[in-house]
């Protein structure tokens, strides 16, 4: 089976400088192709650092991407090091001279620095890789190493330049011939990675005992984890054997060992899941934030401000906007700090009057903060989940899906059009507010997720 390793070149990547997000997007693709990636490296422009990381990676994998070094400067050392590790010369390449003096051309300039002349040259009988955006053409080259056959893409370092290079031209070569892997992903909600190891351990063996490729992944986020399982099927045949036993199988032991803890079963964010379900069911969300600083909002807003499912958000940290918008009464306004759950109804359910949500995700809590300070705050954030009556005839069914994740039923004081669920979570003081902010936000989501 083909195995690549990434190689990520850049003294700016390593200063972090410059976040490095090819690493990842080639991982993403490579993933969904069913190439295992055995190895990813950062080196510094440095020769014979980048000569050793090529020995490691030619070691683990047969094909080797890298990015980074193409350029016209002197700390752009690809094409020369790629040469010297397969023993060939470099020479001027006129075709990649042709499309960088074109590019300059139709970018207006009259002359091009004869520093450019570098990228052209490049090692003796590589393939072209053709760069739309920019002067840095890309190029493949295969040779043998360790007794058998390696090939280096040697790409941009620059993301856009990069990716357009890898989808268009390295992507379509790696695909030829290959079976797409077969993956499955649970999202499992306040149950933990080492819970999860103990329950599943016994399942997992059997798998990995009957396919020994088999990739078993653990992807912790702020209150849930990720888990997924890849096989790469080999023949048709192999892939029939295998989609057979994960749904026969090894989806009953999941089911058994996760139980309800499980959100979903999907290769989704919790965010991204939401918003699908939404729309599948015409449901339109906002959100009420009075600490979390628009992190709810944000959640969505990345993927989708679409109107058909986002009502609406606000950030409420002023007292009066709570009391001439929102017309909270003066006495929960002025005991806000010690009721801060009564408060969050009344926002919620006036929240209801101004959009056209049907359902609002809201929270109340004492972050971290060293500009504020309260006398004697709770340690961590109120949670309420509100939901129009009217859409969810089975509403009472939520509070038994909820209760595991010590959610609690409360009682509308304003109105019988809408029932909330409140929760308390507390802050681990350990974390930074920034932390504690987007725990608090993700366990509303994942709740939200738990019961659509």
């Amino acid at each position: 089976m083909k195995s690549a390793g990434l190689l990520i070149t850049g003294n700016e990547v390593l200063s972090a400088k410059t976040k490095d997000t090819n690493g990842p997007f080639m991982g993403m693709h490579l993933r969904r192709l069913g190439i295992p990636v055995r190895a990813s490296m950062m080196c510094a422009d440095e020769e014979s650092d980048l000569l050793e990381c090529l020995h490691y990676l030619a070691s683990k994998s047969d094909v080797i991407l890298m990015t980074g070094g193409l350029g016209p400067t002197s700390d752009d050392l690809t094409a020369d090091v790629v040469a010297k590790f397969f023993h060939i010369p470099l020479e001027f390449n006129q075709e990649a001279w042709d499309a960088c003096a074109d590019f300059f051309i139709k970018s207006g300039r009259t002359s091009i620095p004869e520093s450019n002349k570098k990228q052209a040259n490049l090692p003796k009988g590589c393939k072209l890789l053709p760069n739309k955006l920019g002067t840095a053409a890309g190029f493949s080259v295969s040779g043998e190493k360790n007794g058998k056959k390696v090939t280096i893409y040697s790409m941009p370092g620059v993301p856009y330049e990069m990716e357009v290079m890898f989808l268009e031209y390295v992507l379509p070569h790696l695909s030829n011939n290959s079976l797409p892997p077969i993956m499955q992903s649970w999202q499992v909600f306040f149950m933990g990675e080492s819970f999860m190891q103990t329950a599943i351990n016994e399942a997992e063996k059997a798998l990995l005992n009957k396919f020994q490729n088999a990739s078993i992944s653990y992807q912790a986020h702020p209150n849930y984890v990720s888990y997924s399982v890849t096989l790469f099927p080999e023949s048709k045949e192999n892939k029939e054997e295998c989609e057979k036993y994960l749904n026969d199988v090894f989806n009953c032991a999941v089911d058994s060992a996760f139980g309800e803890y499980i959100i979903y079963k999907q290769d989704k964010k919790v965010a991204q899941y939401i918003i699908s379900t939404l729309l599948e069911k015409n449901l339109k969300i906002s959100f009420i934030e009075n600490s979390s600083a628009g992190y709810l909002t944000k959640e969505f807003s990345s993927i989708s401000h679409d109107p058909r499912f986002f009502a609406g958000s606000f950030c409420l940290a002023s007292r009066n906007i709570k009391e001439n918008i929102f017309k909270i009464p003066h006495n929960i306004l002025n005991n806000e700090k010690n009721e801060p759950l009564l408060m969050l109804e009344y926002l919620s359910t006036n929240s209801f009057q101004f959009t056209e949500a049907d359902i609002c995700l809201s929270e109340y809590g004492f972050p971290s903060d060293p500009y504020l300070k309260y006398e004697n705050p709770p340690e961590g954030f109120y949670l309420l989940l509100s939901f129009r009556k009217s859409k969810f005839l089975n509403y009472e069914e939520f509070e038994k899906k909820l209760a595991k994740f010590s959610w609690k039923n409360v009682e509308d004081l304003n109105s019988s059009q809408f029932v909330h669920f409140s929760c308390f979570l507390k802050s681990n003081k350990r974390h930074v507010r920034e932390i504690q902010q987007l725990r608090a936000c993700i366990y509303l989501l994942c709740s939200l997720a738990k019961i659509l």
